[in-house]
């Protein structure tokens, strides 16, 4: 059973994605109006498939819309990056995500290069959206990667994003209770702590904890989530990180989870799910409690 959590609890829902394909951006709509979505990550770089979805969020004025930086492959080029960055590969696509950690954890990352796509892609979401982004995280949290976050900071530094952004620290006690994919658990909560020291040196705020990594058995579940919730801390801001959609036949070759996006949007919206998740509705917040939370 899940235990209520106190006042002092501040829990973010994001649904990151928002853009990657129309269906997938509607599935996202629907979890924050018939769910506990607060905030969504928009990719500013998916062409029509982001135009398309931006009309969307006149039906959501309350969802908080932050930048989710694509420096990984998802099917889409670069703005401004060249091969000479070491984001790219000899077809000019952006690296797996397993080879930009092994390029950023050996230096061979170009920060300059890295700050000028950031900035690309923070000015075409503007540009698109008539407004800076609420926030700012990385696709596959790649915006905590050495060199990577240092470049990230340069560009917050000119004033184009704003100095909030997410950390995947995860509470020791639900590493421990929870079994689900620990390993890679383990591994973004080292990348998260190294990285928050990086952000808070620079006053960039950070969540105190994350949380929302699934395996494939976790979704034959009908609520994927409650060993997680389960385990919550009784204070601080959490990030609880959600990728619901509807069935998206544009996302065929780009991307590896597009089966489970809709177990997730039903496990998030579905009569049986919101039972389980309900009772933290008064602990929902919005992302930019972040810009005064210390």
């Amino acid at each position: 059973m899940t235990t209520v959590p106190s006042s002092s609890l501040s829990l973010i829902v994001t649904a990151d994605d928002f853009g990657i394909g129309l269906q997938t951006s509607k599935g996202i709509i629907q979890a924050h109006l018939h769910g506990p979505v607060t905030a969504t990550s928009l990719m500013s770089i998916t062409g029509d498939h982001v135009r398309a979805s931006i009309p969307l969020l006149a039906d959501a004025p309350n969802l908080d819309v932050g930048l989710h930086i694509v420096l990984t492959d998802c099917g889409e080029r670069p703005l401004v990056a060249r091969r000479s960055s070491g984001l790219i590969d000899r077809e000019g696509n952006f690296l797996s995500n397993g080879k930009l950690w092994m390029k950023a954890f050996s230096g061979k990352l170009d920060e300059r290069a890295i700050a000028d796509e950031i900035t690309a892609q923070a000015e075409l979401f503007i540009k698109l959206m008539g407004r800076r982004p609420a926030y700012v995280d990385g696709h596959h949290h790649a915006h905590q990667l050495p060199i990577i976050r240092q470049a990230l900071l340069d560009v917050m530094d000119h004033d184009l994003l704003p100095r909030i952004t997410r950390a995947t620290i995860e509470p020791a006690d639900m590493i421990r209770a929870v079994p689900s994919v620990r390993f890679k658990r383990r591994l973004a909560d080292r990348l998260g702590k190294r990285a928050a020291n990086a952000f808070s040196q620079t006053r960039a705020w950070t969540n105190d904890f994350y949380f929302g990594m699934l395996a494939a058995h976790d979704l034959r579940r009908p609520f994927p989530w409650d060993a997680y919730l389960s385990h919550l801390p009784s204070t601080g801001v959490i990030e609880w990180v959600v990728h619901p959609g509807l069935p998206d036949d544009t996302l065929k070759g780009r991307d590896d989870y597009r089966a489970e996006r809709a177990k997730e949007l039903e496990a998030l919206t579905s009569s049986a799910g919101i039972k389980v998740w309900e009772h933290l509705r008064p602990t929902l917040a919005r992302k930019s409690v972040l810009s005064h939370h210390s």
